[in-house]
């Protein structure tokens, strides 16, 4: 049985948004992330796009009637593009000004658990054996984003003032969720066909830890933790203290001379799971 034990989700900015959703129903847990806005007013009328599929589609995993993992990605995908049409109201768009996020979905399953991901969150699995087990996050293109990051003469401006850094985000975002490319949820129900599965065959009791990339970064750029350490620690310390071990690292690196980003902080989920 799959259960839950505890979960989490940081705004990175108090004063905004949090474009970060999650959920657990059944036998099923997912995470979400919403990509950042890289335009200026947002084209739904919520306070970012990223907000706005993000919890679109966590709304539509909510409802969902079991099925196949792929085929509930794809009924969501078809679902934000249609209400996304009808929010436009005929007004043309850049690919860039797509919505998109990141979804990680995990299951149940005889052996252990099985899942798929679109984009760059985390699934970390530790049995009762020891045996730790990774899927998800980080792409071919976090170095080439790290480097762009640490290049930046203006960081100390908001996201949007920063012409150069705008323009490499824009231009990424604009080659994503096409053939050949990496592949997000987005309002383009190809990219149910594009998400990478998984399965982990597991010995029981096991500990499933979900999160997308603002949390992941205590492993996959602070290096504070590996995979087994992190699902140890949500066990013994919890969530709530990895939060503010996450928050105290950045808040010492604030200018990201050690740990190169295009924000101070990200906005930050994690589900940690049981299943038994």
């Amino acid at each position: 049985m799959l259960t839950f034990v505890e979960s989490i989700s940081l705004a990175g900015d108090r004063a905004k948004q949090n474009d970060d959703a999650c959920g657990f129903r059944g036998a099923r847990a997912w995470v979400l992330d919403g990509a950042t806005d890289l335009h200026g007013a947002p084209l739904t009328g919520w306070k970012s796009d990223a907000s706005w599929i993000a919890h679109f589609a966590n709304a539509r995993l909510y409802t969902a009637d079991g099925g196949d993992m792929g085929d509930v990605t794809r009924d969501a995908s078809v679902a934000a593009k249609d209400a996304f049409s009808t929010l436009l109201n005929g007004r043309t768009i850049e690919r860039w000004q797509s919505p998109i996020s990141s979804l990680l979905m995990v299951e149940e399953t005889a052996d252990g658990v099985a899942g798929i991901d679109l984009g760059d969150s985390r699934i970390f699995v530790r049995d009762a054996d020891g045996g730790v087990q990774v899927a998800g996050g980080p792409t071919t293109g976090r170095e080439a984003e790290t480097r762009a990051a640490a290049q930046q003469t203006d960081g100390d401006k908001p996201l949007l003032e920063r012409k150069a850094t705008i323009e490499i985000l824009r231009r990424g975002r604009s080659a994503l969720n096409q053939d050949g490319a990496h592949w997000t949820f987005g309002i383009d129900p190809k990219c149910a066909d594009h998400a990478r599965a998984w399965s982990f065959k597991l010995s029981r009791p096991a500990h499933v830890l979900l999160m997308t990339d603002g949390f992941a970064a205590l492993t996959d750029q602070y290096e504070a933790y590996d995979a087994a350490g992190l699902v140890v620690a949500a066990l013994d310390k919890g969530l709530q203290e990895l939060g503010r071990e996450l928050r105290a690292i950045e808040a010492q690196d604030l200018g990201g001379k050690l740990h190169p980003r295009f924000k101070k902080s990200d906005d930050a989920t994690a589900l940690l799971l049981r299943l038994s």
